[in-house]
């Protein structure tokens, strides 16, 4: 059984001095097999940015290769993953320059207020589904990050849920989470994303740390958190986890422009650029655009979070790719941009022309272009 370094470093600091040799050795082995297994360089307990000593984070994050580029592939189907599609849409995600794909399997609470999460047997993929999609990216030649989502039946924003409990909401999301670390530790992928945009759940510091440590136990690759853009602040353990991860939903323009040029919108990029590049020092990890897109409507940069009844503008949508890949080429502190979203199981319901795909848009040409000049 794999020993965590976090284990370790507490019984260092409670040991009496006798016991300091025997500490010390088991630490010196447990890292090297963890070196060996995993290339980490050790999880102790240090000084967060408020000075309050954090009992399990990490020393050092875990190597991320990127750059990361790609989409968010989403599937809202049992077989979703699996069918013609998605390896279409895979295929064509590579022939545009990604290196990477996000896969997103999504759980289901029946109400805000609820405690437990739950597969839905008709929208929720199957694991033999998700598989299908990784090894369709490995065919070619993408990395894969799984991204695991909670969703709310009645369409409650997932980021303002309130559970009724929530310890027994912890223990539920925690079965659904190391559900996921498993299945992505046997498929060895490249990066696992422990939550996304919990906003209301997320000042639980110590819960999360809790469940960073068992998902440590489960996948032993880079770990993050997709921090909705208005959550990345509030967000107090990042220090145990690998990289700050965004959902870069970040205004761009004011709502009365409705032409926004382009030098308007690099320039706000570059502001935006430059508190996530701050945020990467003050908790020395890399950033991961683990969302970020623009629906292809007027008014999309003032309000990138949302699809509106605004009539199509793919003109905007494509300026938006262009002014992003523009301001953030080359920032060493970001390791990779994963796009929201395309869609592998579409259904004739969805209005994909005012929606946030790129698929058959001119944005999908200023995503070849962005991705295949990316610094790498």
């Amino acid at each position: 059984m794999r020993v965590h370094l976090r284990l370790i470093a507490l019984v260092v600091a409670v040991a009496g001095l006798a016991g300091t040799v025997l500490a010390l050795t088991v630490l010196n082995t447990d890292e090297e097999s963890n070196q060996r297994a995993s290339g980490a360089t050790g999880a102790v307990a240090q000084t967060g940015p408020s000075g309050d000593t954090l009992e399990y984070a990490q020393a050092y994050p875990l190597p991320i290769e990127g750059p990361l580029l790609g989409m968010n592939l989403t599937a809202y189907t049992a077989d979703g993953y699996s069918q013609p599609e998605a390896r279409r849409a895979i295929d064509a995600l590579a022939d545009l320059g990604s290196t990477a794909v996000t896969l997103v399997p999504t759980w289901y609470m029946k109400a805000a207020r609820a405690n437990r999460i739950a597969p839905d047997p008709d929208k929720t993929p199957t694991d033999d589904s998700l598989i299908q999609a990784i090894d369709w990216a490995r065919d070619n030649g993408l990395k894969v990050v799984i991204k695991p989502h909670v969703d709310v039946l009645d369409d409650s924003y997932r980021g303002e849920i309130q559970p009724a409990n929530r310890d027994v909401w912890f223990r539920s999301y925690g079965e659904f989470i190391d559900h996921y670390a498993e299945l992505a530790a046997s498929k060895s992928a490249d990066l696992f994303v422990i939550g996304t945009e919990l906003k209301s759940m997320s000042t639980e510091t110590d819960r999360w740390r809790a469940v960073i440590q068992t998902i440590r136990d489960r996948f032993f690759g880079p770990i993050t958190y997709a921090a909705n853009w208005d959550e990345v602040d509030q967000v107090q353990f990042w220090d145990d986890l690998d990289a700050i991860g965004a959902d870069a939903y970040y205004p761009l323009s004011s709502e009365d422009d409705d032409n926004p040029t382009f030098a308007s919108l690099v320039s706000a990029w570059n502001d935006i650029a430059g508190q996530l590049r701050a945020k990467s020092e003050q908790w020395s990890r890399p950033v991961i655009l683990t969302e970020v897109g623009y629906p292809s409507q007027v008014g999309a940069t003032a309000h990138p979070y949302e699809v509106t009844d605004q009539p199509v503008d793919q003109e905007i949508q494509a300026l938006a790719y262009r002014a992003t890949f523009d301001a953030l080429n080359g920032s060493d502190w970001l390791k990779g941009i994963s796009w929201w979203s395309w869609r592998a199981d579409a259904s004739p319901n969805e209005d994909l022309d005012v929606d946030y795909t790129p698929q058959g848009k001119v944005a999908q040409g200023e995503l070849a272009r962005g991705q295949f000049m990316f610094d790498r």
